[in-house]
């Protein structure tokens, strides 16, 4: 009778032991099946890929990556856009000892702002030329449009480190602001991403009088004229 007993329980044995195989080879095929856990996604955060910067200065733009910031500047977008791709390698663009890049023929053009030989709508009409550089480069007006962003703006405190105004210009106060002939700070009204009204106080040096100086800017919808063609 022992014998027989012992048969029986080693039968059982023998059978569980089979069971727990089965099972065994269940989970591990199960666990074959399923894709490996990306151990980056599992702490909650998105795989990143690094694009290698180019090159030399972060301001060229002959590579294929993602458009250098300055720090402490906003990147512009126009309808979800980035700024125009240019070749800052050569004229006009001339760098300079800070990093920053002239644009020398937009500086040059600048010579003449605030010029007591040429009328005042040209000193408008002179900052509404730069104005529009600047926006069909970063497809927007300067950020706010206050006086002195507007100064930072253009001259370099953007995502190229370009300066379409020299920073020593004449018309650049202590203050860091844009003043007319008559040393009143002109007024940078952003309608929209493209349109920046400018005026001048006028000789009277007080704005909402008669002798203010203004001059309708042409308004640029979409991308339709914001393009630098022979730029890079």
């Amino acid at each position: 009778m022992n014998q027989g007993y012992l048969l029986l329980q080693t039968k059982n044995i023998l059978l569980i032991a089979a069971a727990l195989a089965v099972v065994i080879g269940v989970v591990v095929f199960r666990l074959n099946q399923e894709p490996a856990a990306d151990p980056v996604a599992t702490q909650g955060q998105s795989p990143k890929i690094k694009t290698p910067l180019p090159s030399g200065s972060v301001n060229s733009t002959d590579w294929d990556g993602p458009i250098p910031q300055t720090e402490g500047a906003p990147p512009p977008q126009f309808f979800g856009k980035d700024p125009l791709p240019l070749n800052m390698q050569g004229p006009p663009f001339e760098r300079q000892a800070n990093g920053n890049i002239l644009k020398k023929d937009v500086a040059n053009m600048l010579t003449d702002l605030n010029d007591p030989n040429q009328d005042p709508v040209e000193d408008i009409q002179i900052l509404n030329s730069a104005v529009g550089a600047y926006r069909r480069i970063f497809r927007e007006n300067p950020i706010a449009g206050e006086n002195r962003e507007v100064v930072e703006a253009l001259t370099g405190k953007n995502p190229y480190q370009l300066m379409l105004i020299d920073p020593s210009h004449p018309a650049i106060n202590a203050d860091g602001e844009l003043v007319d002939r008559w040393k009143v700070p002109y007024r940078f009204h952003p309608i929209s991403r493209d349109h920046m009204e400018i005026q001048s106080a006028g000789q009277d040096k007080q704005f909402g009088t008669g002798d203010d100086v203004m001059v309708e800017e042409p308004v640029e919808f979409g991308n339709s004229t914001n393009s630098e063609e022979g730029e890079g």
